[in-house]
């Protein structure tokens, strides 16, 4: 996904939340890379007009990783930016919709919005459960609502490239949703014992096959077991 955080950085309405994604750093920094990965997303589009037209071979996105790395270099920030463009070349949509999948279980555990037929979760699991992610939940329209406010020309440009303007922000929110489920898993872990933490696993795969008509393990976060 490094093609997604460079269109993400190379936005306006962007520029302030950047430590969101874990990258501090000097505004003067910033803005130079911003308007560094415009060139980059221009390289990327090589005259497309959507983003489902661009060339996704190796060689195109061996590319733009070279660009990436050498505005990095220009800039002086690959310590601040590696961690992020890293993790984010690493993860897959796949891995990003699982993640989605079990926080939304856990919002519908905190609403009561449980289906018949799932499996039953022990109260005392439940009420830790709930708890622990109040820490962790995350508001669905935070940056969508920041992104379609923003009238920048650039700003425009980007939305119409992914067809729909909220597209990118839903991709962000689902890379946070993921940061987000892992801390609160690794949270949970030291809360439940192991008998608890095998019943809250097998309560999400029931869920999983009733809510979204999947295989109960296709929609597990590899780290929840």
């Amino acid at each position: 996904m490094t093609d997604e955080l460079i269109m993400l950085l190379s936005t306006d309405w962007f520029l302030p939340y950047w430590n969101e994604i874990g990258i501090t750093i000097v505004d003067e920094k910033k803005i130079g890379i911003r308007e560094g990965c415009r060139e980059i997303v221009h390289q990327i589009l090589n005259g497309a007009d959507s983003l489902f037209m661009i060339d996704f071979s190796d060689q195109r996105r061996q590319k733009t990783d070279a660009k990436f790395r050498a505005l990095l270099q220009t800039w002086d920030a690959a310590a601040e930016v590696s961690d992020t463009w890293k993790e984010w070349a690493n993860l897959s949509h796949e891995e990003l919709t699982k993640a989605w999948a079990c926080s939304h279980l856990n919002l519908k555990l905190s609403s009561g919005d449980v289906p018949e037929g799932c499996l039953h979760l022990d109260p005392d699991v439940r009420a830790e459960v709930i708890r622990t992610w109040e820490k962790y939940a995350l508001k669905s329209s935070r940056f969508r609502d920041v992104s379609l406010g923003s009238k920048t020309e650039w700003d425009i440009h980007i939305g119409k490239l992914f067809g729909k303007p909220n597209l990118l922000p839903s991709q962000l929110r689902k890379v946070l949703l993921d940061h987000r489920l892992r801390g609160f898993w690794a949270d949970i872990r030291e809360r439940l014992t192991s008998q608890q933490l095998q019943e809250l696993g097998m309560w999400y795969r029931s869920m999983i096959k009733i809510t979204f008509q999947q295989n109960q393990s296709d929609l597990i976060p590899p780290y929840i077991n």
